[in-house]
C-alpha cells in the first residue's frame, strides 16, 4: 500500500467480532489479544466502540511503524500507493476574508464549494466564500516557509462517490452526493497555522511525528470522536512546527448503510459546539515546554469547558504513558507564535503571486469539467477565485471625493464602504465646519458647477500618485470591477458624438440647457486655453474644424498619473473661465488623451422614479452608478457593501 516501505493491515476486533479471523498478511487483534497487551488505555476504552482503534494505533507504533494510515472498511483505495505528498507540490491555504472565521472548507479547493465536510462549523457555511491562498510552497521565502508552511505531518485524502458530510447535508441535499467526485487536478493544499478544517479517520495518513495525535476521545459520540480529535490535534500541530494537508481523492467510499436521523442525533454536539471549540483552541495556551504535558493540559482545558468528559483526561494520561512505554519519541515543542504568522502573511500576500496559486486550482477545475467521466454536477460548480485585493491594487491611487453640498453626515458611511479598498482618500467640499477641517479640504461653493476643482487641487498638491479616481459622495463604485481596469488608461465612457457633441457653428442638439454656457464661449475665445495639439486632438475626435463642446457626466472618472500634469493645466484654464463641469472634464480629457486609450466603462445615471429603485440597477459590469443618497436611505450602506462583495466581475 505504501510506496516507500512494506505495510501491514491491522484489524482491531470488538465484542461482535469473531474470536479468530485471518486474511493474507493482515494482523488481527482479537479482544483476547488486546487484553494481553500491557497498555493502560485498554482498561478504560469501552467495548462496542469505534475508539477500540486506539489499541491498534499503539500496537502499530510498538512494532516500529513510521506511518499510520487511518481508514475504515467502506473505503476502497483507487491506486496502489498511499504516500505522504511532497511539500513542493502544494499550495498553502488560510483564512483572511473574515476576521471572525477561522475555518476553510477544503472541498471548495477541490471543486465542490457546494459540499462541506462533516465537522465544518455551520455558521461559516457559504458557497460563495473562496479558499484564500498564499504563494506556492517553493516560491515562499525561507523564513515565511518555516512559519506559514511547516512540514506536513498529517495528510487527509478526499473520498469520491460518497464523501464524508454531516447528517444535515444528507437529510436536506443527499441527492447531491450520488457519485460525487472532486477535482483531481487541483494541487494538494496544506493549512497555515491559525487555520482549521475538520478531518476524519477514514482516509488519513499520520507521519511518525504526529503519532501522538492518533488517540480518539471516548466520552463523545461515534460521529464526533474523530472530528474532535482532528481539531485538537491541529492546535498542537502548530506547537511542533507541523501542518495538516489535504490531497485529491485517493479512495472511493462505498458507504455502509446509515440511519441519517440517528447520525443527526449523534452529531448534535458538532452542530452546537464546533465554533466554540475552535474559538477555545485558537486562544488556548500552555506553559509546558514538552508535548506530553501539553497534550494532557489541553485535554484538561477541553474537559473544563465541557467539550469532553473527565474520562478523556485520564485516557490522555494513559496514552502518553503508553506511547513512552512503546518507545515513541515525542517531537520538540517550538511554540506557536500567532504574531509571527500574521507578520509573515502580511509580507507574502502579494496579489499577483496569490493569483498564480488561484489559477492552479481554477485551471485544474476547468480541465476536470472537460473530462467525459466527471461528476455532472461539477460542470456547474466553480471555485470562487479570490478577487485581487483592491487595497493592494489601489495602493498608489488617490480616491478624490467631492461633496457638492456641505452635507457631511455622509462622510462616515461613505468611508465605511470604501476605506477597506482605498488606502489613500482625500475629501473636498464647501463650507467645512471647524471640527472637520482635518478631514475635508475646503473648496469654493458653487453647488458642483465646477466640481472638478477638487480633482485639480488633488493632482496639483499630491502629484506622486500613479492615478486619481474622482467621484462624488453620492456615487456607487463597483470596486472589484474597477480593480480589473488598466490603470494606465482613462476610465470614462467615451462620449457619443452623435448625441453628445455641439458644433458651436450650429444650433445645439437637443434641449440640454448647458450647451450655451458663457464659460465655454469665453474659453473657446481664449487662444491660450488649449494648445494647438490639444485643439487637434479635439478636432480628430469630434470631426469638427472649429469650436465644439462635448457633454459628459462626470460623477466618477479615473485619470492616470502620466497625464495628470497636462490635464491639471487644461482644467485650471477652464476654471478661469468657469466652464461647466459636464462640458469641461470630457472636453479636457479628449484634448489630453485619445479615446483609444480610454477604458470605456459602464456608467448608470438614474433619473426621476428610477432613483428610488437604484438597487435594481446594481448589476454585474457596472463601473459606477449615480445617485444614491446615503443619508436618505438607512439601508443603503449595507446593501452597497453587500453588492460590492458579491457582484460578479465581468
Amino acid at each position: 500500500m505504501f510506496a516507500t516501505a512494506p505495510s501491514t493491515v491491522v484489524v482491531v476486533a470488538d465484542t461482535k467480532s469473531p474470536k479468530e479471523w485471518a486474511c493474507g498478511s493482515c494482523v488481527y487483534l482479537s479482544v483476547e489479544d488486546q487484553k494481553c497487551l500491557s497498555y493502560g488505555v485498554v482498561d478504560v476504552i469501552p467495548y462496542k466502540a469505534y475508539t477500540r482503534k486506539n489499541i491498534g494505533y499503539l500496537w502499530a507504533i510498538q512494532q516500529g511503524a513510521t506511518k499510520v494510515f487511518d481508514t475504515d472498511d467502506d473505503n476502497l483505495p483507487t491506486g496502489n500507493d498511499i504516500i505522504l505528498e511532497s511539500p513542493t507540490g502544494s499550495v498553502v491555504g488560510y483564512r483572511s476574508d473574515n476576521t471572525t472565521g477561522k475555518s476553510v472548507n477544503i472541498y471548495s479547493h477541490f471543486g465542490r464549494p457546494d459540499i462541506w465536510p462533516r465537522g465544518f462549523p455551520l455558521e461559516e457555511i457559504d458557497i460563495r466564500r473562496p479558499v484564500s491562498y498564499i504563494p506556492e510552497y517553493e516560491s515562499l521565502p525561507g523564513r515565511a516557509r518555516d512559519v506559514l508552511a511547516p512540514p506536513m505531518m498529517i495528510q487527509q485524502g478526499l473520498a469520491d462517490l460518497d464523501p464524508d458530510v454531516d447528517a444535515i447535508f444528507r437529510l436536506t441535499q443527499g441527492q447531491e452526493l450520488k457519485k460525487a467526485t472532486f477535482c483531481k487536478k487541483s494541487p494538494s493544499i496544506r493549512l497555515s497555522p491559525g487555520t482549521f478544517c475538520p478531518f476524519n479517520s477514514q482516509n488519513t495518513l499520520f507521519s511518525y511525528d504526529a503519532f501522538w495525535g492518533l488517540v480518539l476521545p471516548i466520552t463523545v459520540s461515534f460521529r464526533v470522536c474523530d472530528i474532535w480529535r482532528g481539531y485538537w490535534v491541529q492546535r498542537l500541530l502548530w506547537d511542533v512546527n507541523g501542518s495538516l494537508g489535504f490531497t485529491k481523492p485517493t479512495v472511493d467510499q462505498i458507504r455502509n448503510a446509515h440511519n441519517y436521523l440517528d447520525d443527526y442525533k449523534d452529531e448534535l454536539q458538532i452542530y452546537a459546539e464546533t465554533s466554540k471549540f475552535i474559538d477555545f483552541l485558537s486562544t488556548w495556551k500552555s506553559r509546558s515546554t514538552n508535548l506530553e504535558t501539553r497534550i494532557v493540559d489541553l485535554m484538561k482545558g477541553m474537559a473544563e469547558n465541557k467539550f469532553i468528559g473527565d474520562a478523556d483526561v485520564d485516557l490522555a494520561k494513559r496514552w502518553v504513558k503508553d506511547l513512552k512505554s512503546v518507545g515513541y519519541v515525542f517531537p520538540k515543542v517550538l511554540r506557536y507564535d500567532p504574531l509571527a504568522v500574521k507578520t509573515s502573511l502580511d509580507a507574502v500576500q502579494q496579489p499577483l503571486i496569490a493569483q498564480k496559486s488561484l489559477k492552479l486550482s481554477n485551471d485544474a477545475l476547468k480541465q476536470c469539467q472537460l473530462e467525459a467521466d466527471v461528476d455532472p454536477t461539477m460542470s456547474r460548480i466553480q471555485i470562487t477565485p479570490i478577487p485581487e485585493d483592491p487595497s493592494a491594487k489601489f495602493k498608489d491611487i488617490l480616491l478624490v471625493v467631492n461633496f457638492n453640498h456641505p452635507i457631511y453626515d455622509a462622510i462616515k458611511p461613505f468611508l465605511s464602504i470604501y476605506e477597506p479598498y482605498f488606502p489613500n482618500i482625500k475629501i473636498y467640499g464647501p463650507k467645512v465646519p471647524a471640527d472637520l477641517k482635518d478631514v475635508v479640504t475646503e473648496v469654493f461653493y458653487d453647488e458642483g458647477y465646477t466640481g472638478y476643482r477638487s480633482l485639480v487641487h488633488a493632482m496639483e498638491n499630491y502629484p506622486n500618485y500613479s492615478g486619481y479616481l474622482y467621484t462624488n459622495d453620492d456615487t456607487v463604485l463597483n470596486v472589484f470591477q474597477l480593480a480589473k481596469f488598466d490603470q494606465d488608461k482613462v476610465w470614462k465612457r467615451v462620449p457619443d458624438i452623435a448625441t453628445e457633441l455641439h458644433d458651436r457653428s450650429k444650433a445645439p442638439p437637443g434641449r440640454w440647457s448647458h450647451w450655451n454656457e458663457r464659460g465655454s464661449s469665453k474659453m473657446w475665445k481664449d487662444p491660450t486655453a488649449l494648445t494647438a495639439k490639444q485643439r487637434q486632438r479635439i478636432a480628430t475626435f469630434t470631426k469638427v474644424d472649429g469650436p465644439a463642446d462635448i457633454s459628459a457626466y462626470v460623477d466618477a472618472v479615473y485619470v492616470p498619473g502620466r497625464i495628470s500634469v497636462e490635464l491639471t493645466d487644461v482644467l485650471s484654464r477652464f476654471l478661469k473661465h468657469r466652464v461647466f463641469l459636464e462640458v469641461a472634464v470630457g472636453l479636457a480629457l479628449v484634448a489630453v488623451e485619445p479615446t483609444e486609450n480610454w477604458a470605456s466603462w459602464k456608467e448608470l445615471y438614474l433619473w426621476t422614479e428610477e432613483r428610488d429603485r437604484w438597487r435594481e440597477y446594481l448589476q454585474p459590469g457596472v463601473g459606477m452608478l449615480h445617485p444614491v443618497k446615503l443619508m436618505k436611505d438607512p439601508q443603503a450602506r449595507k446593501d452597497i457593501v453587500n453588492w460590492i462583495e458579491t457582484v460578479n466581475v465581468v
